[in-house]
């Protein structure tokens, strides 16, 4: 008899304990899933990266273009959501300092693009 209530019991804390793991699992998906770049976040970080440009965006429509194409990549690949979400909390010159060494070749290709067409007009 109690044999039989034991394994009653057993079998009730492995159901539990299955139910928390998967409860936990879905929690866990959901969690790390926000924190993902999706193809949405990454074509907002473009056109936010176009907006700041300002005049420059007009003036140098193409090197523009793929300057905020090589800065979402390089953001979206070095940073996580939530990482770039923080930087993006501080100050300028702290954002510069996380942010400047992954785009820098990025900038640097888009300073030279602007120079170049400059100096042919």
């Amino acid at each position: 008899m109690t044999s039989n209530r034991i394994r009653k019991i057993a079998t009730y804390v492995m159901i539990g304990l299955f139910g928390i793991w998967g409860i936990t699992r879905i929690i866990t998906g959901y969690l790390s899933n926000t924190n993902q770049w999706s193809v949405e976040d990454k074509e907002q970080l473009k056109k936010m990266c176009i907006n700041d440009l300002g005049g420059r965006a007009v003036r140098f429509a193409q090197e523009t273009e793929e300057y905020c194409s090589c800065f979402s990549v390089s953001i979206t690949n070095n940073f996580s959501k939530v990482e770039y979400q923080y930087i993006e909390l501080q100050s300028e010159k702290e954002q510069n300092k996380e942010f400047m060494p992954v785009i820098l070749e990025c900038y640097n290709e888009y300073q030279k693009a602007m120079f170049d067409k400059t100096s042919l007009d």
